[in-house]
């Protein structure tokens, strides 16, 4: 079993959100692992429910098949082999099936291995952590970053640069982060990112409610501000 000197408690919900026709966000925990993914598809008609299930399960499985007490560098290279694999599975379907042509995925996943925190990230899913202040620890992989890192005009709506499954290989970005007590982790899907703001999302997990109340009240703040996507979050508390 996966060692660590910190427990971690752990809450997700998805929610279809007001205006979407069916739900292509997905989230796993892995307790005895350590390990915990979010991803959200894309594509037409259900293809994008498809690509973020089938990139959940990959992953899911991979990881679970993990050596009990591996070292970050371990770790590293487990979770970077298991999306690029995932990526094969995904890209593969979607030249095979008619259904799923063109469909993708966003995937952010961490891993716990003894005091440190191990992501990787795809797309524009994020991972944020609460320590006394929100921070985002992943960079979105979208053409409105790219803008607005150039000063430019922002277009009106991301459009993913990078994803699980669009093309034949995949890099990921992989971090390493020393855990702290108290620390609040929370991965998510731009349904809850882009409707609401930081300052909100900071003041929730500020509070001293239980996860699970903190998750139910990020998704009502999203769809109370229109609700045009889906909304999954995950939330995981050192102790």
């Amino acid at each position: 079993m996966n060692t660590t000197p910190y427990k971690l408690e752990s809450f997700g919900i998805s929610n279809i959100g007001l205006v979407r026709g069916n739900n292509e966000d997905v989230w796993a925990a892995l307790p005895e692992k350590k390990f915990y993914i979010l991803a959200d598809g894309m594509g037409g008609h259900n293809a994008g429910e498809v690509a973020s299930s089938l990139a959940m399960q990959s992953m899911c499985r991979s990881i679970s098949t993990m050596e009990d007490h591996p070292n970050i560098k371990e770790a590293c290279r487990r979770l970077r082999e298991s999306i690029s694999s995932t990526n094969t599975k995904v890209f593969y379907e979607s030249h095979h099936n008619m259904e799923y042509a063109g469909m993708g995925t966003t995937l952010s996943c961490f891993v716990v291995i003894e005091d440190y925190l191990i992501y990787a990230h795809v797309g524009d899913s994020r991972l944020y952590r609460y320590r006394g202040k929100l921070k985002q620890l992943t960079e979105d992989h979208s053409l409105r970053n790219v803008k607005l890192a150039k000063e430019e005009n922002a277009p009106p709506r991301n459009a993913i640069t990078r994803a699980i499954g669009i093309q034949s290989t995949i890099l990921p970005d992989i971090g390493v982060i020393p855990l702290r007590p108290r620390d609040i982790y929370m991965l998510c899907s731009d349904g809850l990112s882009d409707y609401v703001s930081e300052s909100k999302i900071a003041l929730i997990l500020a509070s001293p409610l239980s996860l699970e109340e903190m998750g139910k009240m990020l998704v009502e703040a999203a769809l109370k501000k229109g609700g045009n996507d889906n909304i999954t979050l995950l939330l995981v508390r050192v102790t």
